[in-house]
């Protein structure tokens, strides 16, 4: 069982997202009826605003049916800050090394939220995310690996970053 970890705020910010998601099954519900009965005929026959609900009403389950499988695998940690490790929202310079002559560096914030903010500057990567889970708890001038599509991909952790 693949936990999910979140510190406390990314656990508020999961059921403030499941809370959303039922909200808007009922919205969708309502639509749905709309649709049915104000429809000519037997209501859902060849009722485009009806198919249109129903295919909302597929996608919000299936995304119900996600979280609540998720909710099983939450974890919130409250980890002590270790001066030596990366920690939950340390701000770090990474490179990510594809050669020996072909190297990025990106500055990074690790976060314990479940969904990063993607509106700030600076780049929000989950605990859960590749990244994420290849330098939490790793030691500042590590060479880290995580997979993306069966490809092992390298990052060094080059320094923590004040800003």
């Amino acid at each position: 069982m693949n936990e999910i970890l979140v510190t406390e705020e990314g656990y508020k910010q999961f059921y403030e997202k499941f809370e959303d998601l039922k909200n808007s099954s009922l919205t969708n519900a309502n639509t749905l009826s709309k649709a049915y009965n104000d429809y000519v005929g037997d209501g859902w026959h060849d009722n485009p605003a009806y198919e249109e609900a129903m295919r909302v009403n597929r996608m919000i389950d299936n995304n119900i049916k996600t979280m609540l499988e998720q909710s099983k695998k939450l974890k919130v940690i409250n980890d002590t800050y270790d001066e030596n490790l990366v920690n939950i929202n340390d701000i770090v310079k990474i490179e990510f090394i594809y050669s020996e002559d072909d190297i990025e560096n990106e500055i990074i914030k690790l976060t314990g939220k479940f969904i990063p903010n993607e509106e700030l500057d600076i780049c929000e990567i989950t605990l859960n995310s590749p990244i994420g889970k290849a330098i939490y708890k790793k030691k500042i001038g590590d060479i880290c690996s995580y997979d993306v599509a069966n490809k092992k991909m390298k990052i060094r952790i080059i320094e923590r970053v004040k800003i």
